[in-house]
């Protein structure tokens, strides 16, 4: 196995970001942002190594040498099948004080994907903070429905033609233009994505884009589409990662003023920089319709100085 730089906090120091971020967050995001932080940390740590797993009992082989750089527990997998494997944590350096594996479970989480090339997700459901003598964590795999279907291109001559690599601020009180881009984009074969404050189904309906993903910005987490739109990361996550895997893809940001509203301009604002930069290294596009009338002037200036006006 091939020997890198690594480094690994102690766990004083990942118990002082949780209480930072709790403080800041609240508990709930804080759980929510440890565990997408552990993710991170452990996609880049299997792709440092240029692992790959064809699938969970070729993970259950290697997955012991490479859970030991960063510290957190001895690892121990109880049973691994075809789409999930329940693992053993003993002497878990989160588990304290009723504080779950978040870290631990989200670093896992990232390993597995990146080492199979899928979605696998982890839930604790045994923890030494609640009363049990380990920490037991469920891996499962989600069936990725980010991944746009194969459809029959369109023969006729494409309505709109935007230049690459940018992000587009479309002002309008309905984003009715915004959705003509997007459909007749989806339509001509692009890969594209939607995220929007209206019920998927019904979009998917009115314009026929029933072979492309969706995500619904909605505090109703029943459903595998759904993104609370308090939880920015997860929605900046989602989105790379669609556009990282699909070069020359367009997404359809809509609802900007719902995440504003939940989250607040600045956080809003810091979002779409980031997903600007990511469409500019993928030459993707983005749109982002939003009503001008429901910001404050500095606001709108400060969105079409980052993004370009349509």
């Amino acid at each position: 196995m091939k020997t890198i730089p690594f480094f690994v906090m102690p766990g004083v120091a990942l118990a002082h970001l949780r209480e930072e971020l709790e403080i800041t967050e609240g508990d709930h995001r804080a759980q929510t942002m440890l565990y997408r932080y552990g993710q991170r940390c452990g996609r880049a740590l299997v792709g440092s190594y240029g692992l790959e797993c064809s699938n969970l009992m070729d993970v259950r082989s290697v997955i012991g040498p490479v859970w030991m750089e960063a510290g957190l527990s001895r690892i121990r997998v109880e049973s691994a099948e075809e789409t999930e494997m329940i693992v053993n944590l003993e002497e878990s350096v989160e588990a304290k004080e009723g504080n779950g594996c978040d870290f631990a479970r989200g670093y896992l989480s990232g390993i597995v994907s990146q080492l199979t090339s899928k979605r696998f997700e982890v839930d604790e459901i045994e923890c030494v903070s609640r009363g049990y003598l380990s920490c037991v964590l469920q891996v499962y795999e989600v069936v990725d429905n980010l991944k746009p279907a194969a459809q029959v291109e369109a023969q006729t001559a494409r309505k709109y033609s935007l230049e690459t690599g940018y992000s587009y601020l479309i002002k309008e009180e309905i984003p009715d233009q915004s959705f003509d881009i997007f459909v007749d984009a989806s339509k001509h074969g692009v890969p594209s994505l939607c995220v929007a404050r209206e019920y998927p189904e019904k979009v998917k309906e009115r314009y026929g884009l029933h072979g492309t993903p969706f995500l619904w910005l909605s505090m109703d987490q029943q459903k595998t589409f759904s993104r609370d739109p308090s939880n920015l990361a997860l929605l900046y996550s989602d989105i790379k990662t669609f556009l990282t895997e699909n070069q020359g893809s367009l997404v359809l940001l809509s609802g900007t003023e719902y995440l504003i509203s939940q989250n607040g301009f600045p956080k809003v604002l810091k979002l779409l920089q980031h997903l600007n930069d990511r469409v500019a290294v993928t030459d993707s596009t983005m749109l982002v319709p939003i009503s001008p009338l429901t910001l404050l002037e500095q606001d709108l200036k400060m969105l079409e100085k980052e993004l370009r006006s349509f």
